[in-house]
């Protein structure tokens, strides 16, 4: 992703429900897509938050920015920021509701065109959150 180059060198926490389906593993290919060519964008592991475990808590107390992405309407990653950090995501996705993607429960059922497609569109909004 050359455009992820462009954004601001601020620290840019990804934290993605990546559930047990087709709309949960999406939210993790865009989260990897995002970080991968960029070394300001780091992955938040969702299981350690209510751990407390420090490596998570660390990622989101630097974050200049927080994106979360989730999967369906329950909204895992947004609920477990809320309730385990003071913070507040800086944008919020949720790729049934925003993308219109049918959830199934085979977590191999996931299209990489829509991945790719969701991917560009996040990277536009973090772009403008950084101008």
């Amino acid at each position: 992703m050359e455009d992820v180059k462009e954004i601001k060198k601020d620290k840019i926490a990804i934290v993605a429900c990546s559930g047990a389906s087709n709309t949960g593993q999406i939210t993790n290919e865009v989260a990897k897509n995002l970080c991968k060519d960029a070394e300001n964008f780091t992955m938040v592991c969702l299981a350690a938050l209510p751990l407390g475990a420090r490596s998570a808590m660390d990622k989101i107390e630097n974050a200049k920015k927080i994106i979360v992405v989730d999967g369906c309407p329950i909204k895992c990653a947004s609920q477990l920021i809320g309730k385990y950090t003071d913070k507040k995501p800086d944008i919020a996705f949720q790729v049934m509701e925003d993308y219109g993607v049918k959830k199934v429960s085979d977590p191999n059922d996931v299209d990489l065109e829509e991945v790719d497609k969701i991917t560009k569109d996040v990277l536009a909004k973090i772009k403008n959150l950084s101008n």
